[in-house]
């Protein structure tokens, strides 16, 4: 965690907490981990990494509209400077929260409703999370899951990325 500076003893009470809902979500006991990254948010919202993770949370227990508000706030505060630990590179952990808000997009793009029903919607959600995963490629080069859906979903290598042409509906590879 950055260091704190003296004169706020609140964000440093939030450090532990923080490690302490990792630990819980890293045993798999994802409701108190849920738990503490809201407690801990009440207190202090600007934070991107307790976004982050509350979004990682709802995202791997199919809770996908509010993952995405959690990961679209997470973009823009990390987006903003506010990153709080210092442990992750600036650019690895940007990396992570668009290859978060992008598998939210995709798992949308991927539900029934969508599929099945208005064409510009499903376009919308494959083409922005193309974008996001391919940011986070740029950032974390590393990062072979993003780097996978980049490539996956029309995007040519790595680095220097160039978008394909948008996925339709009937599309084969948008079945997966």
């Amino acid at each position: 965690m950055t260091d704190v500076p003296e004169e706020d003893p609140r964000l440093a009470a939030l450090e532990p907490r923080f490690l302490a809902a990792l630990s819980r979500k890293e045993v798999g006991d994802l409701d108190a981990a849920e738990e503490e990254l809201r407690s801990i948010l009440r207190v202090e919202p600007r934070l991107p990494e307790p976004q982050l993770e509350l979004a990682r949370i709802l995202l791997d227990t199919d809770r996908l509209d509010e993952a995405e508000v959690h990961a679209r706030e997470a973009l823009r505060l990390v987006e903003a400077g506010g990153q709080w630990t210092d442990e992750i590179p600036e650019e690895v952990l940007q990396a992570l929260v668009h290859a978060t808000l992008a598998e939210v997009l995709r798992r949308r793009a991927d539900e029934d409703d969508t599929i099945f029903g208005e064409e510009s919607v499903f376009r919308a959600l494959v083409d922005e999370s193309r974008s996001h995963f391919a940011r986070a490629a740029e950032l974390d080069p590393q990062d072979e899951y993003a780097s996978y859906h980049a490539f996956f979903l029309g995007l040519q290598g790595k680095g220097k990325v160039e978008v394909g042409p948008p996925l339709a509906p009937d599309d084969e590879s948008a079945e997966e």
